[in-house]
């Protein structure tokens, strides 16, 4: 397969975090993996500009920072080794810095990007990170002391490792390995000891979620040909076919809606599925398919009944409504399918990866912007994060603090 410029940077989708500072629990699109920012103070009025207050240089990474405790906690390359930095939220300060594993080779259609596409989680005072190269490290939040480390896991899909881990009942989920040796994985989050393997099922760019059936949560995985349902001790308990086509990738990460999940970004639009339990079993109904807006590298946002995201070719924002999959609106100007889109509250935040960062109503009756800033000269693939009046966003090596004055 030879692959053009745009597929090299799949992993911004991979790679992104809006933590908040006031929980503990810290990871990729926020604690609940929703891209909903629950601390930030938005102005009463967007400024012109935002204020640069500091810029660190952190090394190569395309993974978000997170942010927990007033931390930033980052996965970044830096020289020959995959680095994990904790930085004072403040002043951009290095609390500590951990050398995990020597950086692999990244080699192919994924050269451009050596570094990190995996973003943290910080849970229970623990930081968890994922290399290139399939390396799962657990480190100590406050000193950076490496706690365990899993290397067992060596194949990794085309464009390297990019999935990020999940912490939930102090079990780590990952979907380890690659296309001939994916594996869904649980290990003890306190020391690594392997719970359960469940085989067979090849890893792709997206990272699992979890949903409630009743009263059972129940682990969602997006695989490269399929949309898993895996109970917490590892059993399959569904699957269905959702394999990528016309050199799209499953690299989004499915959206939880209640008892429905909506799944995009493999080349066939968005659909949203219901899942149902009757007894032990389950079964899948599709609820709506919209083949007309989809997504490649970025994940919708769900906020108050309508999905708002990055269309798949040109990233023309646009807006579905996720009880019946209608398009309500799609806006002309073209941004870039990689990106990343939260939830202020009042307003939307997308981040595009050319820089261009647009604040928005969450309207679904017409595409109404407040304002747009340009935050990096550099390409962006990880989503920024957003607590108090402060934006931290990450760009090429560089990590910033903006606020909103």
């Amino acid at each position: 397969m030879r692959l053009i410029s745009s597929i090299l940077l799949l992993f911004s989708l991979l790679t992104i975090s809006c933590s908040n500072s006031s929980n503990e629990k810290a990871g990729w699109r926020g604690p609940d993996r929703d891209g909903v920012v629950s601390d930030f103070n938005a102005p009463a009025e967007w400024p012109a500009e935002l204020k640069q207050v500091w810029k660190q240089n952190v090394g190569l990474c395309d993974a978000s920072p997170v942010l927990a405790n007033n931390r930033l906690y980052m996965h970044v390359k830096q020289g020959e080794e995959e680095v994990t930095l904790c930085l004072d939220a403040e002043t951009g300060k290095v609390i500590w810095r951990t050398a995990n594993n020597t950086a692999p080779e990244v080699t192919g259609g994924a050269r451009p990007h050596p570094g990190p596409r995996s973003t943290p989680y910080v849970a229970d005072g623990k930081v968890y990170t994922h290399g290139v190269g399939g390396a799962l490290n657990c480190l100590d939040a406050q000193t950076g002391e490496v706690l365990w480390t899993n290397s067992d896991y060596a194949e990794v899909p085309e464009f390297y490792s990019s999935m990020s881990p999940l912490i939930e009942d102090d079990i780590c989920f990952a979907h380890m390995g690659g296309r001939e040796k994916g594996a869904v994985v649980a290990f003890d989050a306190s020391n690594g000891k392997k719970l359960w393997e469940l085989t067979g099922h090849p890893s792709t760019y997206s990272s699992p979620v979890i949903m409630m059936i009743g009263k059972e949560k129940i682990l969602v995985v997006q695989t490269e040909t399929n949309l898993i349902g895996v109970s917490m001790n590892g059993k399959l308990l569904w699957q269905l076919p959702t394999p990528g086509e016309r050199r799209f990738y499953n690299s989004s990460t499915p959206v939880i809606n209640g008892q429905n999940i909506v799944v995009a970004g493999q080349g066939l639009g968005t659909k949203s599925i219901k899942v149902a339990k009757t007894g032990d079993e389950y079964t899948l109904t599709e609820n709506w398919a919209n083949p007309d807006y989809g997504v490649s590298f970025n994940t919708p946002l769900l906020k108050d009944g309508y999905l708002y995201g990055h269309e798949a070719r040109l990233g023309k924002l646009f807006c579905l409504n996720a009880e019946t999959g209608e398009t309500c609106w799609a806006d002309t100007t073209a941004h870039n399918r990689f990106a990343s889109t939260l939830d202020l509250g009042n307003e939307i935040l997308s981040l595009a990866a050319n820089g261009k960062m647009l604040i928005y109503e969450p309207n679904p009756e017409k595409y109404e912007e407040k304002t747009t800033y340009k935050v990096s000269d550099t390409d962006v693939y990880a989503h920024p994060v957003i607590a108090g009046n402060s934006i931290y966003t990450k760009d090429q090596e560089h990590l910033i603090r903006w606020e909103v004055n």
